[in-house]
């Protein structure tokens, strides 16, 4: 048998985000379905959604410049999740409020982004911060949701040596969870059924609404 030499490769040459304050729209929610995570030490299965921003910035190449931040499905007051959309629209989420996420996309923003490092040298842009939009952004259309479940359920098959991904690929409606961080619940804590609303058919490409006015008919 010859010799078999590996070299370790980084991956694709993705160029993050510019840093800086930027107006943008969101343009998908991605349900990650149960994602595996550790807090203080124990490990546990939560389920998972990842919101995508689409801003003015361009890319080297000119192509729109997205964003995304993944979120633990709860509504909990204390939650990431809660804190993160009563920020958007400038008003906090009370307890009983159902929302359905779908209705996020469209929605115009303000976003405050930096650059991290992950653990092995490589940056991405983060979100820091999130405020009420202060301009309309009216999306590119470029971005495809169909494509980036795609390209997870491709990822998640890999991570499972070629097996097939049970996730949901649509838009969950959910409320406020009775533990934190735990999966979304009713009033009477049975878990609530995801949408069945696919993500590309909720917003046409060139959709837009400005988000400077959050009626919970036309909002969220």
């Amino acid at each position: 048998m010859s010799n078999m030499i590996l070299q370790c490769n980084e991956g694709g040459n993705f160029e993050p985000h510019p840093e800086g304050i930027h107006p943008a729209v969101c343009v998908g929610v991605l349900d990650l379905g149960l994602v595996e995570s550790e807090f203080q030490g124990q490990r546990s299965l939560k389920p998972k959604v990842k919101i995508t921003f689409e801003s003015e910035a361009k890319t080297s190449e000119g192509k729109p410049c997205t964003v995304s931040k993944s979120f633990t499905a709860s509504l909990f007051p204390k939650s990431n999740l809660s804190g993160f959309i009563g920020k958007w629209r400038g008003r906090p989420v009370l307890p009983g409020e159902t929302i359905s996420l779908d209705k996020l996309i469209g929605a115009c923003c303000t976003l405050v982004i930096s650059h991290q490092k992950n653990l092995s040298g490589k940056t991405y842009a983060a979100i820091d911060a999130v405020s009420k939009p202060t301009r309309k952004v009216t999306p590119s259309g470029t971005y495809d949701p169909a494509a980036a479940r795609q390209r997870y359920a491709d990822w998640k098959a890999k991570q499972a040596n070629g097996g097939t991904p049970n996730i949901q690929h649509s838009t969950p409606t959910i409320q406020p969870g009775n533990v934190p961080g735990g999966p979304p619940a009713t009033a009477g804590g049975s878990p609530v059924p995801p949408s069945n609303k696919s993500n590309a058919a909720t917003t046409p490409p060139g959709a837009s609404r400005t988000g400077n006015d959050f009626d919970p008919e036309v909002g969220f």
